[in-house]
């Protein structure tokens, strides 16, 4: 059963070689078609322990700590391959997507606490 609060992921085969699946909005202008992607993440395929057999991992394509904002704009001829993603790699992606905000908002919070105690403690006087 497909899950219908979240939108289906594309699956996007880049020239260099890259994998991705990302949240895509097509977009026509007068240089052609571009594709804006939103939280993309690189596709990575590992071995499993049963010979011929691999899983499915994902890796931010470009980490939040280069580009915060998760938006990226891809052009068509860059393009080899765009299709939309199985359900259940439509879920495992938004579930990774869901994870990685989880954190990201963890990190922000304890960052906002360690700068009060910060603040605080430079507020201190030694005698």
């Amino acid at each position: 059963m497909e899950n219908q609060e979240n939108p289906i992921a594309k699956f996007i085969r880049l020239q260099n070689g890259d994998d991705i699946i990302a949240e895509t909005v097509e977009i026509e202008d007068e240089d052609g078609i571009l594709y804006m992607v939103y939280n993309p993440l690189k596709v990575l395929y590992v071995e499993s322990q049963i010979p011929g057999m691999f899983s499915v991992t994902f890796i931010p394509w470009v980490f939040p700590k280069i580009c915060e904002h998760q938006e990226f704009t891809i052009h068509a001829q860059d393009v080899l391959l765009l299709s939309d993603v199985s359900s259940s790699m439509n879920n495992y992606y938004w579930k990774n997507i869901k994870t990685e905000d989880k954190h990201e908002s963890k990190r922000e919070e304890l960052k906002e606490m360690l700068d009060e105690l910060d603040n605080y403690l430079s507020k201190g006087t030694i005698h």
